[in-house]
């Protein structure tokens, strides 16, 4: 029997370890080779969650099954959940395969699609992989509450004017460079003086302060509205309806969770006057 495989790891830290796509492969080639089928084709999504179907080569796969000279008759993955984690993806692409009677198959889940009890095994293994990704998603989220209720970095960007700390595995800022914590000073000062993004932006270029760096009205503002600024670690940010306002029902804001570059008198008359200029245009 002809068959084509699916190879797929969702990050780095996944592909390190016993899933890597090089293992994925070996394990595959014994499998086939143990049954004496032949492999056509391989198709790889490399950093691809399968929370949902938008990945490249699954796509292509999908769309090669519905060719008229398809020369593959089975799909065979790893484990189920190399295909989808998603429920509702295994039955809509599945029943759209079956229709072009190819099958998808896992070489360490060994079901039997035809029989009853093999449809019913495959679905168990379908539901169980989906609540996996379900509680994995639900204790990662709890975690990073914890981990912001503590004070420490929840990923993403360290704002200008910080660096990285690492306590042990932990991370939190510390004062970067001192002419970028004086820069960020600088634009406080400027905003309580009631000027806006856009002169903030013009006078920073003008004067060439940090040198290459072209300043933008929206960055300026951006750093204007950051407190982290304040030495508060800010998260679980949510954008509502229109992306025009950011939701505060779920925001943990943790005070002294690293140096201050600003303090509350010069946070209040920069914003003060920023309110002020927004009001009168």
């Amino acid at each position: 029997m002809n068959i084509v495989i699916y190879l797929r790891v969702s990050s780095e830290q996944q592909a390190e370890r016993d899933l890597s796509i090089p293992a994925q492969r070996e394990a595959l080639q014994q499998y086939a080779d143990e049954r004496g089928w032949r492999i056509v084709d391989e198709y790889v999504d490399e950093a691809k969650s399968a929370k949902n179907d938008a990945r490249p080569d699954f796509q292509r796969m999908v769309a090669a099954a519905q060719q008229p000279n398809r020369n593959f008759e089975a799909i065979v993955v790893h484990k189920f959940d190399r295909f989808s984690r998603k429920r509702e993806d295994h039955i809509v692409y599945k029943a759209l395969l079956k229709k072009q009677g190819v099958f998808v198959l896992s070489a360490t889940e060994p079901t039997e699609p035809e029989t009853p009890h093999g449809m019913l095994l495959e679905g168990m293994l379908e539901v169980i992989s989906e609540f996996y990704n379900v509680n994995l998603k639900h204790e990662t989220l709890k975690g990073m509450k914890e981990n912001a209720l503590q004070g420490y970095h929840c990923g993403g960007r360290v704002p200008f004017g910080y660096r990285r700390v690492q306590q042990g595995v932990k991370v939190t800022y510390g004062l970067g460079a001192d002419d970028e914590v004086q820069l960020v000073r600088q634009m406080f000062q400027m905003a309580a003086e009631g000027m806006g993004g856009k002169r903030i932006a013009r006078i920073l270029n003008q004067e060439g302060m940090l040198k290459g760096r072209r300043w933008l009205p929206s960055t300026v503002l951006a750093i204007l509205d950051n407190q982290a600024y304040l030495g508060y670690r800010v998260w679980n940010k949510k954008p509502v309806a229109g992306g025009q306002s950011l939701s505060q029902e779920h925001l943990i804001i943790t005070k002294k969770a690293h140096p201050a570059i600003i303090d509350e008198k010069l946070w209040n008359t920069a914003h003060a006057c920023l309110r002020l200029r927004k009001q009168s245009k």
